[in-house]
C-alpha cells in the first residue's frame, strides 16, 4: 500500500516536472520569438530617423572556404541588405577575408574589409574613416552582426568606442555567444542573443 502511494508520487512529480519543462520551453521559444520581432521593429524604426547607418559583420556570419550552397545564402543575404539600405547613407565594414561579400550587390565604394591586405581596401579603409568621422553629433545607428574577439579592434571594439562618444548613437550587437555590451554604453546598446543568421534573414526581409 505504502508502496503504491510513494510510486503514485513519484510519477506524479516527474509528470509535473516534464510539464514544467515543456511549459518553460514553450514560454521560452514564445519569448524569444516576441523579443526579435521587437528589436527588429526598434532597428527599422531607427533607421528611418538615421542620418548614418553602419553594418558590422562579423567573420563568425559569412565565413571563408566554405561551400557553392553556403556561398549562395551569404551572396541572397547580402543582396538583401543591399536593397534594404539602397536609400540610407550606410557603410559596411567585413572583419573576415572571403570575397563573396565584393561579389555581391553591395555599393562596392561603402564596404571596406580591412582584413584583405590589397590597394583597394586601404582606400576604402581611408574612405570609411573620412566618413565615419562626418558623423560625429548625427543620428547613426550600428549594427553588429556575429562580431566575436578574433579581431576585436576592427569592428567590435571601436563600434563601442563609437557609441560612446556620439550621443546620438544606437547600437545593436547581435550574437549568439559574445553578445554582452559594456555598462558605459547599456542604456544606447541593445545585446540580443540570438542566431546571426535568422535574425538578419528576418531584419531584411527574409532570403
Amino acid at each position: 500500500m505504502a508502496n503504491g502511494i510513494e510510486n503514485n508520487i513519484e510519477n506524479n512529480m516527474e509528470n509535473s516536472m516534464e510539464n514544467d519543462i515543456e511549459n518553460d520551453m514553450e514560454n521560452n521559444i514564445k519569448n524569444n520569438i516576441e523579443d526579435k520581432k521587437k528589436y527588429i521593429e526598434n532597428i527599422n524604426k531607427d533607421i528611418e530617423d538615421a542620418q548614418y547607418v553602419l553594418i558590422g559583420i562579423g567573420s563568425g556570419l559569412i565565413k571563408k572556404n566554405v561551400d557553392e550552397k553556403q556561398n549562395e545564402q551569404y551572396t541572397a543575404i547580402l543582396n538583401a541588405i543591399a536593397k534594404k539600405f539602397e536609400k540610407n547613407n550606410y557603410f559596411i565594414l567585413y572583419s573576415g577575408t572571403s570575397d563573396v561579400v565584393r561579389n555581391s550587390l553591395l555599393n562596392e565604394k561603402r564596404i571596406s574589409c580591412p582584413m584583405i591586405e590589397n590597394e583597394n581596401e586601404e582606400k576604402q579603409w581611408d574612405f570609411y574613416n573620412k566618413w565615419i568621422s562626418s558623423s560625429l553629433n548625427k543620428k547613426i545607428v550600428i549594427i553588429e552582426i556575429a562580431e566575436g574577439f578574433n579581431n576585436p579592434n576592427v569592428i567590435r571594439w571601436p563600434f563601442e568606442k563609437i557609441t560612446m562618444i556620439n550621443e546620438k548613437a544606437r547600437m545593436y550587437r547581435i550574437n549568439n555567444t559574445f553578445y554582452q555590451v559594456p555598462k558605459e554604453i547599456a542604456e544606447k546598446a541593445a545585446a540580443i542573443k540570438t542566431d546571426e543568421l535568422d535574425f538578419l534573414k528576418e531584419l531584411v526581409g527574409g532570403c
